[in-house]
């Protein structure tokens, strides 16, 4: 069996983008010196996928565990923040706390949102595989 090489998996993933069928990705293969099977080409197609899922597998594991903790680092430095304020004296501090409380409050709503729009690429990229496993059948 001959391995995927990077000039293959390129071509036939620029077939997937272009969405040819598998003759069409055939012919393509071979004007650009690649000779294979269909079935070479059907196996190396599901590498393909194979390596796109597991790749998406780890960045759907990973995002929300990311912004959940950005957004309690965030809610940890505005706890920080307050304690200061309470234990300066100098006006001139304080303001610069009051300013740095400011942005930081600023800040957390926005991070809140980034995670609902997160769920939203996240749902949205689990239905596209949902349906990519019933084409590729």
């Amino acid at each position: 069996m001959v391995e995927l090489n990077e000039t293959t998996r390129h071509l036939i993933t620029n077939c997937m983008i272009k969405r040819f069928s598998t003759k069409e990705s055939l012919d393509y293969l071979k004007k650009n010196k690649i000779d294979i099977s269909e079935r070479t080409f059907r196996r190396y197609k599901n590498k393909i996928l194979e390596i796109k899922n597991s790749l998406e597998d780890y960045w759907l594991e990973n995002f929300q565990i990311e912004k959940f903790q950005k957004v309690e680092t965030k809610k940890t430095v505005l706890e920080q923040f307050w304690k200061l304020l309470n234990e300066t004296t100098k006006p001139s501090e304080k303001l610069a706390i009051l300013k740095a409380i400011e942005k930081t409050s600023d800040e957390l709503p926005t991070e809140v949102y980034r995670i609902d729009s997160g769920d939203n690429r996240v749902r949205r990229i689990l239905e596209e595989r949902n349906g990519q496993n019933s084409c590729l059948e």
